[in-house]
């Protein structure tokens, strides 16, 4: 559905805006006063980013204005107040009396807001001249961390006392604060600052509207705060950046742990009471006390807490520089930006903190009537589906299980009645998975979709055929996830077997029990339970949603999520609006079905625009055949050929001789660059190439990628506008390169696609995305024909799918050159034909 532009002018954008720009933002300000879903493709290198920001925030700065007059108002009694949804028996003027109070104290509180913020905002500036000269001392004081918490007796493994009958009324109480702090991350104690002042009750902000702008990356949330700071909304618009424990944390202790699981538990470990007494063992001596390590960090004074996340608040700082600012500061960065997020007008996020259910509550994220824009949305599908799909191996189901059985001999006698059913219940799960592993043949394939290929020992399942076969059926996995969570059983068990790790290579294997020893050994600590927690998680999907690969000769279990919407939709039912923008999201029918089948056209509305540079400053073409007039056949069975290898590098060579500066390749593979490389390395082509070009290879660690791009765009710098000099970069698609990197002006004057990227229509998985992407479109388009009395369409949904797949790697790809209006480059498609291989 198109919607009005309006005619409204952006006078926050930092520059005259072009045409597109100024239709782009209009139509997007429209779609959120009316609230939906927003679909919008802007061309990369049409100043997206700065059109999104410049719109939204107008957006949210004129709502706002509007409700501070309406609350200003109401407290002068100029405005009437709501009649309630339930007759509460209280007189009219009773009421309009305490609505004028509330208004008046949300007033109060949001000037008592602005006017913190303002005074962070005049320290962080005093600060800024200043920090050039006290950067050394900071870092010099920045020494003192808590060392790292010792094992202690295995005392301190034992779980607290679970209550099994309770478990009915989990969810169903509402929690006190307290509750709800301990809920949500932060310990009954957390709040002991050292100050007198006690922890008073204080009144939680009132909900604000806000916008929650999410991208796949950190890196490109960073470049969103860069162009924010372009615009007055910088200094008028308070920000939070949001960010997992990985990213933030800045005790050195705990981030040498390395995973996130291993870091998540021991900073929630970390938040208990300073200390805490063993319980008597069992002869009846009295246990030691022990003291846990406490978290400086958190635990900083309360006054310098608040005023950390008022500077956070104060100015927009991206998740790098938040988190070097605590390690300033000497204060949490994370858990700061956690309590700052109620009173921020704009919230930055990752995929994974938007996504997952249980992420979005345990940060506090409250969507309800706010405002969610997705940056780079082409990957939204395959995010929601990555973030609810899990894998585990045979490796970690067997570690998990020794880790548990382990635990379970040690304390089963001193275990509560309901942890030890709970954990008997774990080492169920953990082996009958082991056992549909081990033996796939013993599995009983239903009559549905199931299937399986008895050369790959793989077998694909619903989840209700899955766990008949494993009989698990019986098992109440959401009961087990509940008291996982509830309970802190994988950070106790992970803890213990850590502690029986160093007691084992402290004595040797022999001295302490052999093929015991060897069991705990197993697997891979506290990620081997995690995956096994993740798998169980994954089943309580609902059972046409998904479906389970068994792969016995990989020795892997994995859940496939199918059906993005089933998790998307709490998103979307949330937020007031949500707004996909990408350079390209067509065919836009296609995402619709995977995301919103069930909404109404009235709700969708979309925007697609051309890009801001002129024709004749781009230059495309498809080449179907190479300098010696051998047709270019790079499909997968045919590219490893000697002639079209060398064909191939022929017209690399010829490329190189014509293009100025730098020239960017793109293979389907690592595997196929490798191969093209190693052979013209013994056919003398490399050496033609370097010749033209100094040629660069993408590497496979990330680590190794900006060293790279540093040496490639030094290279170009030194190269002449004659062709002479310059640089050849061979990338992968799906690599890198591929996504988020500017090869703007000298970096790519010209991008050469090597095949098309077709993905392998022999993956198990694929097939069965697409096999349930046509029996959806057969539903929908069988429930429109009977609506408007005509037959039933018999196009392929599937295969549009499968081409779709192709031509987004396509786009991404060429879409790292021009980058502005001035900008000018070529793009060459070096295959014989567009058409996918048969599937």
């Amino acid at each position: 559905m198109q919607l009005s532009s309006g005619g409204r002018s952006f006078p926050a954008f930092p520059y005259q805006p072009y045409g597109i720009q100024t239709e782009f933002m209009q139509h997007l300000y429209a779609t959120l006063e009316k609230g939906g879903i927003g679909l919008f493709e802007s061309p990369t290198g049409t100043g997206k980013t700065l059109s999104l920001i410049c719109s939204a925030l107008q957006w949210l700065a004129d709502k706002q204005a509007a409700e501070a007059a309406a609350a200003a108002a109401s407290a002068r009694g100029q405005l009437a107040p709501a009649s309630p949804a339930v007759d509460d028996g209280l007189p009219a003027w009773m009421r309009g009396h305490t609505a004028q109070k509330e208004s008046r104290q949300r007033q109060d509180q949001e000037r008592r807001r602005a006017e913190r913020i303002r005074k962070a905002q005049l320290k962080a500036a005093a600060a800024k001249q200043a920090h050039a000269k006290c950067a050394q001392e900071n870092a010099d004081g920045n020494k003192k961390l808590d060392p790292p918490a010792g094992q202690g007796e295995d005392a301190e493994f034992l779980l607290d006392e679970w209550d099994s009958d309770a478990e009915a009324s989990l969810g169903k109480r509402k929690p006190s604060r307290r509750r709800a702090r301990i809920a949500a991350g932060f310990s009954s104690s957390d709040s002991d600052s050292g100050d007198s002042d006690g922890d008073p009750e204080e009144a939680a902000p009132p909900k604000r509207t806000q916008v929650f702008f999410c991208s796949r990356t950190h890196s490109q949330l960073s470049q969103f705060v860069s162009e924010l700071h372009r615009t007055p909304f910088g200094e008028t618009m308070s920000m939070v950046a949001l960010a997992s424990r990985k990213a933030l944390c800045v005790n050195d202790a705990v981030v040498r742990l390395g995973s996130l699981a291993r870091i998540n538990e021991k900073c929630l470990d970390m938040q208990q009471a300073k200390s805490s007494k063993a319980p008597p063992g069992q002869d009846g001596t009295k246990a030691k006390s022990k003291r846990l390590s406490k978290c400086s960090f958190l635990n900083a004074p309360r006054k310098s807490q608040s005023n950390f996340q008022d500077a956070v608040l104060a100015t927009p700082l991206d998740v790098e520089e938040l988190a070097k600012l605590g390690r300033r500061k000497l204060i949490c960065p994370y858990y700061s930006a956690r309590r700052a997020l109620p009173e921020a007008d704009l919230v930055l996020l990752p995929y994974s903190a938007l996504l997952l259910q249980d992420t979005r509550d345990s940060l506090g994220v409250q969507l309800e009537g706010s405002v969610v824009i997705v940056d780079e949305a082409h990957n939204l599908v395959d995010a929601v589906n990555g973030a609810h799909s899990a894998l585990v191996s045979r490796c970690q189901l067997a570690g998990a299980h020794a880790q548990l059985s382990s635990y379970h001999e040690c304390f089963r006698a001193r275990l509560a009645p309901g942890n030890s059913k709970h954990i008997q219940t774990l080492l169920q799960l953990a082996q009958s998975l082991l056992d549909g592993l081990t033996s796939p043949a013993g599995m009983t394939v239903g009559s549905g979709p199931a299937r399986s290929t008895a050369a790959s020992q793989l077998c694909i399942q619903t989840v209700n055929e899955f766990l008949f076969s494993t009989g698990l059926d019986n098992v109440n996995m959401f009961r087990i996830g509940r008291y996982v969570k509830d309970s802190k059983v994988l950070f106790k068990v992970a803890g213990f077997a850590d502690a029986a790790r160093a007691k084992i290579a402290e004595v040797g294997l022999h001295k302490a029990g052999g093929d015991a020893a060897e069991a705990v050994l197993q697997g891979e600590g506290i990620s081997a339970l995690h995956a096994l927690v993740s798998f169980i998680a994954a089943l309580t999907n609902a059972d046409a949603d998904g479906r389970v690969v068994v792969d016995a000769g990989g020795g892997t279990l994995k859940f496939v999520l199918l059906n993005a919407a089933a998790h998307f939709c709490k998103v979307v039912s949330a937020a007031h609006a949500v707004v996909l923008a990408s350079g390209t999201l067509s065919p836009i029918q296609s995402l619709e079905q995977q995301l919103f089948p069930d909404l109404p056209a009235a709700s969708l509305h979309h925007f697609s625009c051309g890009h801001v540079m002129p024709r004749e400053r781009l230059l495309a073409l498809a080449v179907g055949q190479g300098p010696s007039g051998l047709a270019l056949d790079l499909r997968h069975e045919a590219r490893g050929s000697v002639k079209m290898m060398d064909e191939v590098g022929r017209l690399l060579v010829n490329i190189c001789q014509a293009v100025p500066e730098g020239v960017v390749a793109f293979f389907p593979s690592f595997s196929n660059a490798d191969q093209l490389y190693q052979h013209w390395q013994r056919s003398g082509l490399l050496a033609k190439l370097a010749a033209k070009k100094r040629v660069f290879q993408e590497p496979r660690a990330a680590t190794e990628v900006e060293a790279m791009l540093q040496q490639y765009g030094d290279c170009i710098k030194g190269s002449t506008s004659s062709g002479t000099g310059g640089a050849l970069l061979l990338c992968v698609v799906g690599g890198k390169m591929s996504e988020g990197i500017n090869f703007g002006d000298g970096l790519g004057r010209c991008v050469v696609m090597v095949g098309l990227p077709y993905p392998n229509p022999a993956d198990p998985e694929l097939q069965e995305r697409m096999r349930f992407i046509d029996a959806k479109h057969a539903k929908h388009t069988q429930h429109v024909a009977l609506a408007k009395g005509t037959a039933a369409s018999s196009t392929s949904a599937s295969r549009e799918y499968y081409e779709d797949l192709c031509m987004k790697a396509v786009n991404q790809c060429i879409g790292r050159v021009i980058r502005h209006r001035n900008d000018y480059a070529a793009i060459v498609l070096a295959d014989i034909t567009a058409c996918p291989p048969p599937l």
